[in-house]
Formats: C-alpha cells, sequence, structure tokens
C-alpha cells in the first residue's frame, strides 16, 4: 500500500508546488487584480531624451515598474519591498493634501518632464495630481521617494512588453494648427520664443481684441497629444485645442 500511494502524493506535491512557488518569496505582478492597489507614480516625457516609467505600489508591498521610453528596464518588472516600508511609504501619502490639491498645476518651464501621482485611499478612490516644476515640498518629497523605489535594485522583469504611448511622435507628417488662448499680458511673439526648439511658429492673430492665437507645430518632434499637455500646463496659456492638419489652401 505504501509504494501504491507514493506517485499519487507526488503528483499532488509536484502540482501545489508549481501553483504557488512563484508566491513563496512574495505578490506577484500576474495576480496585481487581485491586490489593493494604493500609489501610481508616472513619470512623463520632456523635451528630449527623458527616462519614462510608471511605478506602482500595491498595499501588500508589490512594486511594479513599467518601463515606456529611454529607460534601461524597458517592459514590465516587479519586485517586493517589507510590509512595514510599503505601509510607512503609503501613510505618507495619506498625510498628504491630495484631496485638495488641483488636477494640474500650473508651470513656468514646460520643458521639464510632467510629473503624475495617483493615491488610492482605503476605499478606493483616487486622487490624481500633475505637475513639472511647482508643487508643495510635501508632494516633492513623495516624488523622490517614489522615483528612489524605481530605481532600486532587485527588479525582475516579467514580460517585455512596452506599453502603447499614444504621444509618441512619428515621422514624416505634416505640421498640424493649435489655436491657443493666452493670458492677457503675455506678448505672443516673446512667448513663441520658449518653444523654437520644437519648431513652433506663430501664425497670426484670429481676433483683433481677443488673446487667441493661430500656431502650427512639428508632430516629428514631439507627438500633438503630447505637446498639447505641456501647452496645457504653461502658466501663459489659458487653454490649447487642436485646429487640424495644415493643408493646402486655396
Amino acid at each position: 500500500m505504501k509504494s501504491h500511494f507514493q506517485p499519487s502524493w507526488l503528483i499532488v506535491s509536484l502540482v501545489l508546488l508549481s501553483t504557488f512557488s512563484c508566491e513563496l518569496f512574495g505578490p506577484i505582478v500576474s495576480k496585481s487584480d487581485q491586490y489593493t492597489k494604493r500609489v501610481s507614480y508616472h513619470r512623463g516625457s520632456c523635451f528630449g531624451r527623458c527616462e519614462v516609467f510608471t511605478v506602482d505600489l500595491y498595499e501588500n508591498g508589490l512594486v511594479v515598474f513599467m518601463g515606456e521610453r529611454f529607460t534601461d528596464r524597458p517592459g514590465t518588472w516587479e519586485k517586493s519591498i517589507d510590509r512595514r516600508r510599503a505601509t510607512a511609504l503609503i501613510d505618507s501619502f495619506e498625510r498628504a493634501d491630495f484631496e485638495n490639491y488641483p488636477r494640474t498645476f500650473r508651470t513656468n518651464i514646460p520643458d521639464l518632464p510632467s510629473i503624475d501621482m495617483t493615491y488610492y485611499d482605503a476605499d478606493g478612490t483616487a486622487y490624481l495630481t500633475s505637475y513639472r516644476d511647482q508643487a508643495p515640498e510635501e508632494l516633492l518629497a513623495l516624488e523622490r521617494a517614489m522615483n528612489r523605489l524605481a530605481h532600486e535594485d532587485g527588479f525582475r522583469q516579467t514580460s517585455d512588453t512596452i506599453a502603447d504611448n499614444k504621444f509618441q511622435p512619428v515621422n514624416n507628417l505634416d505640421r498640424e494648427e493649435i489655436i491657443v488662448h493666452l493670458q492677457a499680458d503675455v506678448k505672443p511673439e516673446a512667448w513663441i520664443i520658449r518653444y523654437g526648439k520644437q519648431n513652433v511658429q506663430l501664425v497670426k492673430r484670429l481676433s483683433p481684441n481677443g488673446n487667441y492665437y493661430l500656431i502650427t507645430t512639428d508632430p516629428n518632434i514631439m507627438g500633438s497629444e503630447e505637446f498639447l499637455d505641456f501647452l496645457r500646463q504653461d502658466a501663459a496659456v489659458i487653454s490649447a485645442q487642436k485646429n487640424g492638419t495644415v493643408g493646402p489652401r486655396g
């Protein structure tokens, strides 16, 4: 009888081992939909080769890094940190004023990368804020903590897939038109200079008494959706919207 049951126990043991071995050393990204996400940190692109990535922190200590562009870790990577450390970092987010932060902080330096941080409270409510160069010190401290976490050793790659990025520039596209509404005290001829290296050009004022201007952009340098995101965080810009692609005029 003893020899008869040994293979059965062996099979059961192997099945259990294959099922749970991936979680022996902590939570895993393949089951992240079963975990509670508490923080999401995204470092966006700039006018140049800035590293673009997202880091998600879960309540149980799972850290997921998703590299998009100009990073040494493209694709999806995971690691686990001590539960007490994860709790301490989440508590720091909880003490911050996310509930009253604006959706976007105005910026005076549009060249800098955008920082998007989302805090999920205990009930799952998400509070998102975004900035480039101006934010409260408590928010800057949280950004530094998440950036350090993103660049620690110990990550294990789980996928080499890079997420689709609608902001990616595409070659051989025609110039595009954008209508910008500038603050009343902004001189458009001086303002446009800050976007010179992105090959942005001022075309004309759209009304004699208003502050709406037509500009053209080069989507081969920066994707139009991403450039609109930069414009909308410019303190000199009230609003910005696409006006269609430039074409032959009769």
